[in-house]
């Protein structure tokens, strides 16, 4: 029995900007560049996002001649409006394809990134997929993968938002129940929640081949423990030992007269502090790009939410890096490195950057 927070509650009071991430900008642009060009996207055509956000992925096409659609069931749709997209207010099912294909047709390219782990009726969100996607049609879905998520012990991702964790097994043989097929596999070092997979999917006995790469990962996910119990419960060690070496890093930094701070208040970083049982003892505030999370406080752990800017004024000794999933930006382009900060990193391993 699963507890399930009901999505009209998650979603009434958002709070999420995917464009607050430069970062993650930078990636939805060479995705649609690359989807664009890989199949052949023409005048006429019909893209649809799902969870399009603030419509930052949206942004990317070049919307002169093809039609782009957004779906967004929070308030942040407002935002994508603004920007001028077509948006349609809803949560993603039959119903809703229904709705597009009546005024735009069939799609050819389908979006959903980082918000098909969201869903708890996989089965009407996916009839949606079916519903809406043209003959030479494509769709697109990024999440968080699996083996990932416990080789790197990224258990920051796992929260309220996220019913499941995604890896090709289950999914080859769940897609194929509404007439669908997965053609191609990648994995990604950029995603919304650290690293990702991207699967391709089309109509079944669709007009592009599946690719060499499915079978092989189908392969390598049974030899490395996708069905056995005891993967499961060694990452579960694994993330124990974790938290203990964050604890006593952060301990000890603090009896030695440091001031520490966090940087990022992103959902995953809620996961991280209330796991390590972190309050305003040990982190004093945490910086924050996003204004509409400025002034609040983290949920459960209770810290100050404060904007980079103050962050910069205060300058902590340390910073625990929430967003480590970013760290290689931040190093570059931070400006509390830059002015002799040092951050925290919880994740894959502890340490301190730059040493």
């Amino acid at each position: 029995m699963v507890d399930v927070v009901s999505p009209e509650i998650i979603f009434h009071e958002y709070v999420y900007l995917s464009s607050a991430s430069k970062i993650l900008c930078m990636h939805f642009e060479e995705l649609v560049r690359l989807v664009s060009e890989r199949f052949n996207l023409k005048k006429g055509e019909t893209v649809v996002d799902i969870g399009c956000n603030d419509g930052v992925l949206l942004q990317a096409y070049d919307t002169k001649d093809i039609n782009v659609i957004g779906v967004e069931p929070s308030k942040v749709a407002k935002i994508a409006k603004q920007k001028g997209f077509k948006v349609i207010k809803k949560f993603f099912g039959p119903e809703t394809a229904k709705e597009i294909v009546s005024v735009y047709g069939k799609a050819k390219i389908i979006t959903a990134t980082n918000v098909f782990v969201h869903v708890d009726d996989m089965r009407n969100f996916v009839q949606g997929f079916s519903d809406l996607i043209a003959k030479d049609g494509v769709i697109i879905i990024e999440a968080s993968y699996l083996l990932d998520v416990i080789d790197s012990i990224l258990f920051d991702t796992i929260y309220h938002e996220h019913l499941c964790y995604l890896s090709l097994t289950p999914l080859f043989k769940f897609i194929d129940q509404f007439g669908l097929e997965i053609f191609d596999f990648e994995r990604q070092s950029v995603g919304a929640s650290g690293p990702a997979m991207r699967i391709y999917l089309q109509k079944k006995k669709g007009i592009y081949p599946i690719e060499e790469i499915v079978n092989k990962t189908l392969i390598m996910e049974k030899e490395w423990g996708i069905g056995k119990l005891k993967t499961y419960q060694n990452y579960a060690q694994r993330v124990e030992i974790i938290k203990e070496d964050v604890l006593t890093l952060i301990h000890e930094k603090k009896n030695q007269g440091a001031t520490i701070g966090a940087f990022g208040a992103s959902a995953k970083g809620n996961t991280l502090l209330n796991y390590f049982d972190l309050s305003v003892g040990e982190i004093s505030y945490v910086a924050e790009n996003n204004e509409k999370k400025i002034g609040l406080i983290t949920p459960g752990s209770h810290i100050p939410i404060i904007s980079d800017e103050e962050f910069i004024k205060r300058m902590p000794d340390y910073a625990l890096l929430l967003s480590w999933n970013y760290l290689d930006y931040f190093l570059e382009n931070s400006k509390y490195i830059k002015k002799g900060g040092k951050f925290i990193i919880p994740l894959p391993s502890t340490e301190i950057r730059p040493i």
